[in-house]
């Protein structure tokens, strides 16, 4: 994940307009990539505005980031992600289906999935089906399960700033991305080598 230096955070702050834009590029496409993983095929033409939305709030309260506490200002940023795409659920009413399976543990149970390199044509047919199936199984998944997988699968984000978005300890973390993990690789068994 890139981390915006504080002093470019400093210059933002007191409405530094290339400071500003530096943010925006800087963290356009991973605010991007997370809205679409986690609100899906539904909301595809709606991601460019939620992230417009985010990056308006994000700079409306850039003064109350505060770098001393800890926090990096990228996990801050995906703290109003996080939220205004739970509030975008809320205005659709979208529902979502809650995992009741799964144990928390430690176990980092490895999975990957299939290498399409070296794959027969008539094969390939199967890729699209493989990335419907895939955002299908995701979205199976509570936000709350989905939002973890999205931050640790997809922008690699370390247990800590996930935890620190998420609101929540690393252990919860740790255990909604293992329930997350058992639920994704039950969906897509199939596609899974064994």
């Amino acid at each position: 994940m890139i981390e915006i230096p504080n002093e470019i955070v400093a210059r933002a702050r007191e409405r530094d307009q290339d400071a500003c834009r530096r943010i925006v590029e800087e963290l356009h496409r991973p605010v991007l990539s997370t809205i679409h993983r986690f609100l899906g095929k539904r909301f595809v033409d709606d991601v460019d505005d939620v992230a417009q939305d985010v990056f308006l709030k994000v700079f409306r309260a850039i003064d109350r980031f505060d770098p001393e506490r800890g926090v990096k200002f990228s996990t801050w940023v995906f703290t109003f992600v996080r939220n205004h795409c739970l509030d975008v659920l809320k205005k659709k009413r979208l529902t979502t289906v809650s995992l009741s399976s799964g144990g928390a543990g430690d176990d980092e149970t490895s999975w990957e999935l299939e290498d399409p390199s070296g794959r027969k044509p008539a094969l390939q047919a199967l890729d699209s089906e493989l990335a419907s199936q895939i955002e299908t199984a995701l979205h199976g998944l509570s936000d709350d399960h989905r939002m973890v997988f999205v931050l640790r699968e997809f922008e690699q984000l370390d247990l800590k700033s996930i935890a620190e978005v998420m609101g929540c300890t690393e252990g919860t973390v740790k255990s909604r991305l293992h329930r997350a993990k058992a639920a994704m690789k039950e969906k897509l068994k199939g596609y899974l080598r064994t």
